[in-house]
C-alpha cells in the first residue's frame, strides 16, 4: 500500500510501499501519478533502483526523452543523463531553473537517482510555480496575463564560451543557437492536467519578456526572479545514495546546491517528455 507523507504546506511528498525490484502495477502508477499531481515533487528514500528499473519506471508515465544535447549518458542506457560532478568537474546547475524549457516541447517530469552523494552538501531544492502566482497581486497579475517570455539555452551559453578544437568561441556559440532552439511561452500558464495557473517563470532560460524593450525586460525579469525566490515556496532535500525523487517540470523549479566541491556527486536522470495521462485528464476536466 501507498503511503504518502507531506514534506511543506506547498510542496514536496515523501512516499513509501514501493518495491523497485518488482514491475510496479498500473494502480500503483495512478497513485504515484496522483501524489505528484499533489505535491508536485515526490521523494522514495533507499530505493536503490536500477538502470534498467529507473527507465522502465520513467516509461510508466509516458514518452522518455531523446539524449541529453549536453550531458553525458549512462552507459548502455542513451536516455538516462549522467550527471557526475566533483574535483575538476564543478556542477552548472546551481541556478533557479525549469528543465529545458527552450524545446519546443517543455518536459513533463524528471525522474532523479541518487547514485554517489557527498558527506555533507549536494542538496536540491523545489520551488512550486503555484505558490509564486497565488501571491501575485492582483495588478501584477493582471498585467502579466498576455505577456509572453523568450526561453533560450540560458545559462549553457557558458559551455561554448572558450576556444576548443581549433573552434572559437564565437563558432561554438553561433553552432550552438540552432541545436538549443528557443521557445515563447507565456507568463502566466495554465497546467493541463489540474487546471491551476502557474507564474512560468525561471530564470537561468527566460532571456526577454517580449515586447518589451531590453531595459524594461531585464527590470521585469529581476523582479519575478526576486517574487520567485522565497523560502515559504520551496523544499530542500538531504540526498543518501539510492534516494529517488520525481518532479512535475510544467509547475516547479529547482536549484542544485554547489557546496560540496571537491567532493563527487553521481545522479542519473530520466526525463519524461509526455505525460500519458494529460489528454484523459483534460476531458475529464
Amino acid at each position: 500500500m501507498l503511503t504518502v507523507e507531506k514534506i511543506t504546506p506547498a510542496i514536496g511528498a515523501g512516499i513509501s510501499g514501493v518495491d523497485f525490484a518488482q514491475s510496479i502495477p498500473e494502480g500503483v502508477h495512478e497513485e504515484i501519478y496522483q501524489a505528484l499531481m499533489d505535491h508536485l515533487v515526490i521523494f522514495v528514500r533507499d530505493a536503490n533502483i536500477s538502470a534498467a528499473a529507473h527507465l522502465s519506471f520513467a516509461q510508466g508515465f509516458g514518452e522518455v526523452d531523446e539524449p541529453h544535447l549536453f550531458y553525458p549518458h549512462v552507459e548502455g542506457f542513451e536516455q538516462i543523463v549522467l550527471l557526475e560532478n566533483g574535483s575538476g568537474a564543478p556542477p552548472d546547475t546551481n541556478s533557479w531553473h525549469t528543465d529545458l524549457t527552450f524545446k519546443a516541447e517543455q518536459p513533463f517530469a524528471s525522474i532523479l537517482v541518487a547514485r554517489q552523494v557527498p558527506p555533507t552538501g549536494g542538496d536540491t531544492m523545489w520551488s512550486s510555480n503555484y505558490a509564486a502566482y497565488d501571491r501575485l497581486s492582483d495588478g501584477l497579475r493582471r498585467d502579466l496575463e498576455g505577456l509572453e517570455a523568450i526561453h533560450d539555452m540560458g545559462d549553457f551559453r557558458n559551455s561554448f564560451c572558450e576556444e576548443k578544437d581549433g573552434v572559437s568561441a564565437v563558432d561554438r556559440l553561433n553552432e550552438s543557437v540552432p541545436r538549443f532552439g528557443h521557445s515563447i511561452r507565456p507568463l502566466i500558464g495554465q497546467h493541463p492536467v489540474s487546471g491551476r495557473k502557474f507564474l512560468n517563470f525561471n530564470e537561468a532560460f527566460v532571456s526577454h519578456i517580449a515586447g518589451l524593450t531590453t531595459n524594461e525586460s531585464n527590470a521585469l525579469r529581476t523582479l519575478l526572479a526576486n517574487h520567485m525566490n522565497k523560502p515559504e515556496d520551496q523544499m530542500r532535500w538531504r540526498w543518501q545514495a539510492g534516494d529517488l525523487a520525481m518532479w512535475d517540470n510544467r509547475v516547479t523549479m529547482h536549484y542544485a546546491v554547489a557546496d560540496y566541491l571537491p567532493q563527487y556527486r553521481c545522479m542519473n536522470r530520466v526525463t519524461v517528455v509526455r505525460d500519458r495521462r494529460e489528454k484523459g485528464a483534460r476531458k475529464a476536466a
